[in-house]
């Protein structure tokens, strides 16, 4: 099972957009030290969009965000690009 992953600095509105050429699990995970040290924002820090092949997902908050894509595909096709604020 084939996973991707990549890393993004991101601001508060900016919108991720994840295009794959097969219906994917997609999840984002913010890594801010304030949310590893257990102190949270407000927001949950995991986003998650399931069996997809195109998503669009709003981030809620400043901060390094990990996109993680979890395919059933052995050759999946993939862009991560983002729309700024």
């Amino acid at each position: 099972m084939p996973i991707v992953r990549a890393r993004l600095s991101l601001f508060g509105g900016d919108t991720v957009v994840i295009r794959c050429s097969e219906k994917c699990h997609i999840h984002l995970m913010c890594e801010n030290d304030a949310e590893l040290k257990g102190r949270h924002t407000g927001f949950g820090d995991v986003l998650t969009v399931n069996n997809q092949n195109t998503a669009y997902v709003g981030i809620p908050y400043k901060g390094i965000w990990s996109v993680l894509i979890d395919s059933q595909c052995d050759s999946l096709e993939h862009s991560i690009t983002y729309l700024p604020a």
